[in-house]
């Protein structure tokens, strides 16, 4: 059990000085007589949730080759502040993601930051296929869907699908019928699409704006039905680059504070310089921090940490500590049904939190109450 003394804690409506007692939980939040280290020029935020990261520092996950390397991937997420995270998956030929569901599950038995894995296809457009293998898009299928169960030993959680694709609203139910979170995303879906994956049961827009057929006033499309619908979430690339500034609180004022996910979409670029870099089996190259496929010019994910998206997020839609946190921790955790127990700092929760200087610079980071960085 440890104590923290007359530390700034960003709670989930406010910030105030208390002293926090914790162990594997949070126990107590504040003032108590017990000893403890004076932490009175420090702040303590909810640990960052990444529902939509590819990889970092020089790792895919679509591509990582044992549990070496996934380790080193996550030391790296946890020294950006992320205690909560989707390892996501391209879409790839099937024995690739059989694989790594396998290796990914196996490295969740020592890796507690490893909370469900997200599967980004293939059930997708070909128009809007972004940087997805098109020789890997396929026809939505139950039967996938319970390999991709199987492989995972219940570890998929998360999935980007079309809702115009043949059958997919049936598959979008039955992965709701088995806890599956569902997003829609990589589409040319029209409204009326959308809404049938909607009724279907799916609650997520993947990257808000990008890879999507986007607003007009005749046709509404998938974009429209992303603002339409209060209680669809929409994830959101932080970075200013996919999705510039004035869009980001475009989109935070028409969903409000509580249906915008932050999220990275990173790549194995992320915390690199410019150069050349992979996304799973197919190259790109990073300038000024935008990466783009070698052949196509056409955008990939983003360079993007989770630490540098609190600090975009706040400056693109001018919000404070409090809200910050709510986009790049606690939504996610709603969207997933786990902030009973992670996504915010409060009595009862998983000691899972950052704590930064005056500065907002990173100093150590918590997984269920144990020091990772």
């Amino acid at each position: 059990m440890k104590n923290f003394k007359n530390i700034m804690i960003v709670k989930e409506d406010r910030c105030e000085v208390g002293d926090c007692l914790f162990d594997s939980s949070f126990l107590a939040l504040s003032k108590n007589d017990l000893e403890g280290e004076d932490y009175s020029s420090k702040i303590m935020i909810p640990g960052f949730f990444d529902v939509h990261t590819h990889g970092a520092n020089g790792y895919d996950f679509s591509t990582v080759k044992d549990l070496k390397e996934i380790d080193e991937l996550l030391k790296f997420y946890i020294s950006k502040g992320v205690t909560s995270i989707f390892p996501t998956l391209l879409t790839e030929h099937d024995e690739t993601v059989y694989k790594q569901l396998e290796l990914i599950y196996e490295a969740k038995k020592n890796n507690p930051i490893i909370k469900g894995i997200h599967i980004e296809g293939p059930f997708l457009s070909l128009e809007y296929k972004g940087a997805q293998l098109e020789e890997c898009i396929q026809k939505p299928s139950v039967q996938k869907v319970d390999e991709y169960i199987k492989h995972s030993h219940g570890l998929f959680k998360y999935m980007t699908i079309a809702p115009e694709r043949e059958d997919a609203p049936k598959v979008i139910s039955y992965m709701v019928s088995k806890g599956i979170r569902v997003a829609m995303g990589h589409s040319s879906a029209t409204f009326d699409e959308t809404k049938l994956g909607y009724e279907a049961g799916a609650r997520s827009i993947t990257h808000c704006f990008n890879a999507m057929k986007g607003l007009h006033q005749h046709f509404p499309s998938i974009t429209t039905a992303a603002l339409y619908f209060d209680d669809l979430y929409t994830e959101l690339i932080m970075d200013g680059i996919h999705v510039v500034p004035e869009m980001a609180e475009f989109l935070r004022k028409i969903k409000g504070n509580d249906k915008v996910v932050g999220i990275t979409d990173s790549l194995m670029c992320a915390g690199l310089p410019d150069g050349e870099y992979m996304i799973g089996n197919s190259p790109i190259i990073v300038k000024n921090q935008d990466a783009k496929l070698k052949e196509s010019g056409v955008r990939a994910g983003s360079c993007l940490t989770m630490d540098r998206a609190f600090k975009n997020i706040k400056k693109f839609c001018s919000l404070d500590d409090v809200i910050g946190s709510h986009l790049t921790s606690l939504n996610a955790a709603k969207l997933m049904g786990m902030d009973d127990k992670i996504g915010s700092i409060k009595e009862g929760k998983s000691a899972d939190f950052v704590i930064l200087n005056r500065n907002y610079e990173i100093e150590e980071v918590y997984i269920n109450g144990t020091r990772y960085f």
